[in-house]
């Protein structure tokens, strides 16, 4: 249990830090007493999920990105796309030749964003060791775009 909490202790500084934001300016911005949040990032003390959502509000992230999600099963998957097609308008196509399926989005910041996630993605068996920081960075760049979908 512990290690999950230093991980969401350390996503929700390393996000803050990406935003260029003190502690402060996280506690007024999240509405978030600043010694919560120094206990949060510390690993003090563990956010509720209400408390996260702000966090998350305030660092203009998805609460997914604190959120540790195993998922296990088909079912797990096919309920993620279930949520994401309840939230946006999106396109669904067969290739009967191969039986697989594709997914795009009527939207087309969400299409460009998931370019570019798996042409760098794609590229991911180039990425040595030393460069793995800026794979994460860019990763981070692309959920830190988080404009609205409705």
């Amino acid at each position: 249990m512990k290690e999950e909490r230093s991980e969401l202790a350390n996503k929700i500084k390393e996000y803050r830090k990406l935003r260029n934001m003190t502690a402060q300016d996280l506690s007024e911005k999240s509405g978030i007493n600043l010694s919560t949040i120094k206990k949060y990032e510390t690993d003090g003390r563990n956010p509720k999920l209400e408390q996260l959502q702000k966090i998350a509000d305030a660092l203009e992230v998805s609460i997914f990105e604190f959120l540790d999600i195993e998922i296990k099963s088909v079912s797990d998957i096919l309920s993620l796309l279930n949520k994401m097609n309840e939230s946006t308008s999106m396109n669904w196509m067969i290739d009967d030749e191969t039986g697989t399926a594709n997914i795009s989005f009527n939207i087309n910041e969400i299409n460009k964003s998931l370019c570019d996630y798996t042409l760098f993605n794609n590229n991911e068996s180039l990425i040595i060791e030393e460069n793995k920081n800026q794979y994460s960075s860019f990763i981070k760049k692309l959920i830190m775009n988080n404009g609205k979908i409705k």
